[in-house]
C-alpha cells in the first residue's frame, strides 16, 4: 500500500476529519476510566479469573494494563496532527481495542467491540490521506456505513428478545436509574403504568431504527446520517450515560462520514 511520507501530501480537511473520529474515539475509550481503573489495576489482580479458553496471554493482567493506557499515545494528533502521529495514533487505537476485545476479563463489554471496528476504519483512512479520487471518497463513505451496520446488526439482534420488544428492559433501567430531575419529574407526574406503555413504544422505535442502521450501506448517506444521530439520542436518553463509551466513536465516524466530499461533487471539479 502506497502512502504518502510527508504531510504535505497529506490533504488538510481528511488530516482535520481523522484528528476528530480519533478525539471522539478517546472520549469513548477512557469515558469510563472510572470504572476500568480500579477494575483493571486492582479488582482483576485481586481477584483473578482462570477462564482456560483463553491463551495465557490474554489472561494476563499486565497485558490488560498495558493496552489500556497504550492509547494515551493517540493524544499526540489532539496536540500537533500530523501524517505520522495520525498513523501513530491509528495502530496503537486496532492494537489496543483488539486485546481488550479478546482478553478475557474485558471481552463482554461492547466499548472495546465498537472501538475495534472504527480504529480499523481509521487506520485505513489515514493511510490514505493523500487521496482525493472519487474511489477514496465512496470507498471512505462505503466502509464508514459498513462499520455502522456491523455494530447495529448486533445491537438490533441482541434486541430481539420478548424484554426488549415489549419495553420491560427499558422501563425498568428507567425506573431503577437516577435520570436527574427529568427522571424526577417523569416519575413524579406519570404512574408506572403510563410510564411502561411509553416505553413499550420507546423500545419498538429503537429497534426499528438499530434494524434500519443493521442495513445502512443500503440507504441515502444523508438518511443514514440523521436515523443514526436519532438512534444514539434515544439509546443515550433511555439508558445510561455510561453507553456513551460505545456511542462516541460511532458519532465521530458519522462526522467523518458526513462531512467527507461527496463523490459526485468531485465529478464537476
Amino acid at each position: 500500500m502506497n502512502v504518502p511520507n510527508n504531510d504535505l501530501k497529506v490533504v488538510p480537511q481528511h488530516l482535520h476529519l481523522a484528528k476528530t473520529v480519533i478525539a471522539f474515539w478517546l472520549l469513548g475509550w477512557f469515558l469510563k476510566a472510572d470504572f476500568f481503573i480500579p477494575y483493571i489495576f486492582s479488582e482483576v489482580i485481586r481477584y483473578p479469573l482462570t477462564i482456560d479458553f483463553f491463551p495465557a496471554l490474554l489472561r494476563s493482567p499486565l497485558v490488560l494494563q498495558f493496552f489500556y493506557v497504550f492509547p494515551l499515545f493517540a493524544f499526540l494528533v489532539i496536540f500537533k496532527p500530523n501524517y505520522f502521529y495520525c498513523c501513530l495514533a491509528a495502530v496503537t487505537m486496532v492494537s489496543s481495542s483488539a486485546v481488550l476485545l479478546l482478553h478475557q476479563d474485558t471481552h463482554n463489554d461492547a466499548t472495546f467491540l465498537t472501538s475495534f471496528w472504527v480504529a480499523v476504519w481509521v487506520l485505513w483512512f489515514v493511510t490514505q490521506m493523500h487521496r482525493t479520487d472519487r474511489a477514496f471518497l465512496i470507498h471512505a463513505r462505503s466502509l464508514a456505513l459498513c462499520v455502522i451496520a456491523v455494530i447495529f446488526f448486533g445491537s438490533f439482534i441482541g434486541k430481539l428478545t420478548p424484554e426488549y420488544l415489549n419495553g420491560t428492559v427499558f422501563a425498568d433501567i428507567f425506573m431503577r436509574q437516577n435520570f436527574g430531575w427529568v427522571g424526577q419529574w417523569v416519575r413524579a407526574h406519570y404512574s408506572e403504568e403510563v410510564i411502561r406503555l411509553s416505553f413499550y413504544w420507546v423500545s419498538k422505535l429503537i429497534i426499528f431504527g438499530e434494524g434500519f442502521l443493521a442495513f445502512a450501506p443500503i440507504w441515502p448517506f444523508g438518511i443514514v446520517y440523521r436515523v443514526g444521530i436519532g438512534v444514539m439520542l434515544a439509546i443515550s436518553l433511555f439508558t445510561t450515560w455510561r453507553i456513551f463509551s460505545v456511542l462516541f466513536c460511532l458519532i465521530g465516524l458519522l462526522y467523518a462520514f458526513r462531512n467527507l466530499p461527496r463523490p459526485q461533487d468531485e465529478e464537476g471539479s
